[in-house]
């Protein structure tokens, strides 16, 4: 997700120059994107160690 978010946001900046009413929208969403990567969401929640000693049987 933080690829996407950082591609949206060099897209954006590079349309924001060539049409700027295209580029300001882009960036936002690559913008989102990083913000919500740092935060934490899209991740896989953290498993417990009996979790983990299940699969292995």
């Amino acid at each position: 997700m933080i690829g996407l978010g950082i591609a949206f946001i060099i897209v954006g900046i590079v349309f924001l120059f060539l049409i700027p009413w295209v580029g300001i929208p882009v960036g936002l969403v690559g913008l989102v994107l990083a913000i919500l990567w740092v935060a934490g969401f899209g991740r896989r929640a953290a498993s417990s160690d009996a979790d983990v000693e299940r699969r292995r049987v």
